[in-house]
């Protein structure tokens, strides 16, 4: 869907900064879903909450491998490998970009 030549003028160059990637409820002093929340598996909100930024995080830099990678050979790409901004993350993110904490 993003590939080069879908995007005019587009390049081998791209960032992404995922902001505000987390599960948020603006309704309260907690900013974020009840604590008390549950899955439809009857799974504590707090359990996972943070997984979901990090397959946003880790399906972000993917794409933008594929991308790439899709292109490289005959476009001669520069661009070694991904660039992705997060400020939700969890244990082994920093293997698919920077994180951010806001």
């Amino acid at each position: 869907q993003f590939s080069f030549d879908r995007y005019e003028g587009s390049t081998d160059i791209l960032y992404t900064w995922n902001d505000m990637n987390e599960p948020s409820v603006f309704n309260g002093p907690e900013v974020s879903m009840s604590k008390e929340s549950l899955s439809l598996n009857g799974i504590e909100h707090r359990e996972w909450h943070n997984l979901y930024g990090f397959y946003q995080h880790m399906a972000t830099a993917e794409g933008q491998v594929r991308r790439t990678s899709a292109e490289r050979d005959a476009a001669h790409s520069s661009l070694g490998r991904s660039f992705v901004l997060s400020r939700a993350f969890y244990a082994g993110s920093q293997r698919h970009g920077a994180i951010w904490t806001g």
